[in-house]
């Protein structure tokens, strides 16, 4: 459910070997792959405040990425 404009800070405060930014924005390479394995990420989590067609387009990226690493 996307209903604000920044991460929860218990996403960083609980998960560990999870990178985030000081302002708790998760690190998430080009695809959405993020420092935990098998996790991704996009929109405002990763952003901060944007537009929706961005997160869809993060979304895109990242199911893709799924989809390719389930290839492996």
């Amino acid at each position: 459910m996307a209903i604000g404009t920044s991460p929860n800070p218990l996403i960083k405060n609980t998960t560990d070997g999870l990178e985030t930014q000081k302002w708790g924005g998760i690190i998430a390479d080009e695809n959405g792959k993020t420092s935990k394995e098998n996790v991704y990420a996009g929109g405002d989590a990763v952003s901060g405040a944007a537009t929706v067609i961005l997160a869809m387009g993060a979304g895109k990226l990242a199911a893709k990425a799924i989809d390719n690493n389930m290839q492996k």
